[in-house]
């Protein structure tokens, strides 16, 4: 395509993509949860818990749903789908790629699959053949262009996410994020000033795509922003050390002094100084040990993902939930 794409366009806030959201994917969740599955009222569950902002209850009930219907792939898009939101786009990007598996076909699972992978800058190899199979699919998709697009600038095949670009404009004029890609390509392609004229446009017709660019690592100058190391292995990416977060709405996070952190319930404020002498997993603490400052006669207290458990069912329930939200983070532990 020749000539540049940055005349002013009219746009709504709704055409917006916001990178941790759902538009990370090229399916939207409303669709997918009208799957008649045994896992349907699991779904309804977590979309509930969900909205009102009870993410490890959401967790938990997205896992019983994979449960009661393994074999369907909307299940692992939905969680996925709130691994983006929660900002854990590795284990987004497992789910996606179970979900591409099942349904290789599909082009928003490929395209899904594509852009979680290049967003978490994993396995940019199988992002390139998710992105491939997503534009074979569908030549005429400007989703499936425009995240190939990104994943070449991921790559800094610039030449190539030019092109990608290029023919997700010329399909849908009307977005700011592809016009900011876009004007990323062409700066590290050396065409600096059209580049920046294609970035300004965008932030004028949107003014959330700087930051949801920033995100993804790219700067308002065409900057690369330092992020995880690039690999092309498909391997597990999650590690003990990683920091595998899931708040429920009013819980805070409290990190210790030994470096290992406890969740604290709305209304609470425990003490930072104290130290752990158990276990930590995923930045929390988890299992048998002591919580105290000095003292070696302290009570024992028992913590799962960071949570302290009380004894009786109520503490079963809670703990049993606990190891339901975090099976995902646990799984891609192993190999």
């Amino acid at each position: 395509m020749n000539g540049i794409h940055h005349q002013r366009r009219g746009l709504s806030a709704s055409i917006r993509i916001g990178v941790l959201g759902l538009a990370l994917g090229l399916t939207q969740p409303a669709a997918l949860a009208q799957t008649g599955t045994a896992a349907k009222p699991f779904l309804d569950e977590a979309s509930a818990a969900a909205a009102g902002g009870n993410y490890v209850d959401a967790l938990a009930a997205h896992a019983d749903a994979i449960a009661a219907a393994p074999d369907d792939p909307a299940v692992y898009t939905l969680r996925a789908q709130l691994f983006d939101r929660l900002g854990q786009p590795d284990l987004a990007s497992a789910d996606y790629r179970v979900a591409a598996k099942l349904n290789p076909g599909d082009v928003s699972a490929q395209g899904n699959l594509c852009r979680s992978l290049a967003l978490a800058n994993h396995d940019l190899d199988g992002a390139l053949a998710a992105c491939n199979a997503a534009v074979r699919l569908a030549p005429q998709s400007p989703d499936a262009l425009s995240a190939r697009g990104y994943l070449q600038l991921r790559r800094a095949a610039f030449a190539e996410a030019e092109k990608d670009y290029s023919a997700a404009i010329n399909l849908s004029p009307a977005s700011p994020d592809n016009m900011f890609g876009f004007g990323l390509a062409l700066i590290h392609l050396g065409r600096v000033k059209d580049g920046r004229g294609e970035i300004a446009s965008a932030t004028l017709d949107s003014s959330g795509v700087v930051s949801d660019w920033e995100v993804r690592g790219f700067g308002l100058q065409g900057e690369i922003i330092a992020g995880r190391p690039v690999t092309t292995a498909s391997q597990p990416v999650a590690s003990l050390a990683d920091h595998k977060l899931f708040l429920n709405k009013g819980e805070t996070y409290v990190k210790l002094a030994t470096g290992c952190g406890r969740v604290a319930p709305a209304g609470s404020q425990p003490d930072a100084s104290l130290s752990w002498s158990g276990a930590c997993r995923f930045g929390l603490l988890h299992g048998e040990g002591k919580l105290s400052s000095s003292s070696p006669d302290a009570p024992a207290a028992r913590f799962s993902y960071g949570r302290e458990i009380a004894a009786g069912e109520a503490g079963a329930a809670l703990a049993q939930k606990l190891s339901l939200a975090y099976q995902a983070a646990e799984k891609a532990l192993t190999p």
